[in-house]
């Protein structure tokens, strides 16, 4: 079986996952949680002095990136298999990378209802 990767961005998204979940996919579901406003404040401090991006976010579009953050683990936490802090972009690339090969190797729990 081939990984795939899948990218949801919106909470509306979110419902996706309800019907991603079954055995003809058997979803492995990460998610990259946002760090605290301080973290993440930072991250995109050093992000815009990188010249990785060009605009530095306010201080309110960092902290509704916390607040969304928050309230998809609260509203669809029971779906994710691996939740990602990602305080550091090369410590949450190598987390999901080793997660990705795991899955890739060995076999993972399903529920018996997609089994039979």
């Amino acid at each position: 079986m081939c990984p795939c990767i899948l990218h949801v961005a919106y909470a509306c998204s979110f419902q996706s996952l309800k019907v991603l979940r079954t055995s003809e996919f058997l979803p492995y579901v990460v998610f990259l949680q946002s760090p605290d406003f301080e973290v993440l404040k930072a991250m995109n401090h050093s992000a815009v002095e990188a010249g990785v991006v060009t605009k530095a976010l306010t201080d309110e579009e960092l902290q509704r990136t916390c607040d969304e953050s928050a309230k998809i683990k609260a509203a669809f936490g029971h779906f994710f298999d691996l939740t990602i802090i990602n305080e550091n972009l090369d410590e949450t690339y190598r987390t999901v990378k080793a997660a990705l090969e795991t899955v890739s190797k060995n076999p993972q729990w399903v529920p018996v209802t997609w089994v039979f």
